[in-house]
């Protein structure tokens, strides 16, 4: 009975999280893509255009772990699930590993990004100019894709649950806990990563605000707000680190057994966390940046219209530059 109100409670907030965060994340889109045709300055930096590929992503996810998982899982739509049979599986497998994995790509990818904005503000155009982002979107895109296509090897079966609804499984057990310890491996590499580079990024900072601290005592109000941004970006940074990690405590607990979860758990909670990683960027794109949000609103005209410079967000100068 507990167990009953407990899957029925995530998955009302699963559902009342999806309604919300699709139509906010295409309105979003919608602007950042406008924004784009227009050249907006503001917004038609790198960041944003990765924004863009990252949207892409985390929509899928969103569409493939509903029309793929919650909706058959609740009986709608069965009879077309199952005349599809193992068609509808492999296509639902794909596409969850596949943006999984890109997921996680893209994190590292926006990560790198920011990094260099801030660490090699000199070198940040040079390294992310339009010719060369094709490198960026392949890394976000390809490695996924191609880890993938491993679904297609392993047969799968449409499983009914007491509600007579349809899950999908692979059937072969020891390739399935082969592709949790490749997908997991993945993101343990990638989070390593993350790890080590916001460590570094921290020790940046606290040099630079040091040696600020004794360069000068009145910092001018445009480097002031470079801290500023800085330390919103690095807030930012941290929480969508803070969602991967607890997306790879899940796949670490999964592959070392610590715990044995039905085909039915398992998927309550990965969805779930899917859903919380794919949903977060909209709601974190809107707080933090000052570009966006100002844009949006001066499209809708509830904001008077202000000119777009390169300062907000994007690109951050060398809070010391000039003082030596």
């Amino acid at each position: 009975m507990e167990y009953s109100i407990l899957v029925s409670s995530v998955e009302i907030f699963q559902l009342i999280l999806v309604t919300i965060t699709v139509p906010l994340y295409l309105f979003l889109l919608f602007f950042m893509i406008k924004a784009q045709i227009r050249k907006v300055d503001e917004l038609g930096t790198p960041f944003f255009k990765l924004c863009i590929t990252t949207a892409i992503i985390d929509l899928s996810t969103l569409f493939a772990n509903y029309f793929g998982a919650m909706f058959p899982k609740m009986g709608f739509f069965a009879d077309f699930y199952r005349n599809l049979d193992y068609i509808y599986a492999h296509i639902y497998f794909y596409i969850a590993w596949s943006t999984g994995i890109c997921q996680a790509a893209s994190v590292s990818v926006l990560a790198t990004n920011r990094l260099s904005a801030i660490i090699l503000p000199q070198s940040y155009k040079k390294m992310w100019h339009s010719s060369r982002l094709w490198i960026p979107i392949s890394i976000q895109y390809v490695p996924g894709m191609l880890v993938g296509l491993l679904t297609f090897f392993n047969k799968t079966t449409l499983a009914t649950n007491e509600n007579n609804g349809l899950m999908p499984q692979f059937s072969d057990k020891k390739m399935t806990t082969i592709f949790f310890t490749i997908g997991g491996g993945f993101l343990f590499s990638n989070c390593i990563y993350l790890i080590f580079s916001y460590c570094y990024l921290f020790v940046v900072l606290r040099k630079r605000n040091t040696q600020l601290s004794f360069l000068s005592t009145n910092v001018p109000k445009t480097k002031e707000k470079a801290r500023k941004r800085e330390r919103r970006l690095f807030t930012m940074c941290s929480i969508i680190v803070a969602v991967q990690m607890t997306i790879l405590l899940f796949f670490i607990l999964k592959v070392a057994k610590l715990f044995e979860l039905t085909v039915d758990e398992f998927y309550l909670f990965y969805n779930l966390l899917s859903d919380l990683f794919a949903s977060i960027n909209p709601y974190l794109l809107w707080i933090f940046s000052d570009s966006l949000r100002k844009y949006v609103l001066t499209q809708l005209r509830l904001r008077t219209n202000s000119s777009f410079n390169n300062t907000a967000v994007i690109t951050v100068e060398p809070i010391f530059k000039n003082n030596h």
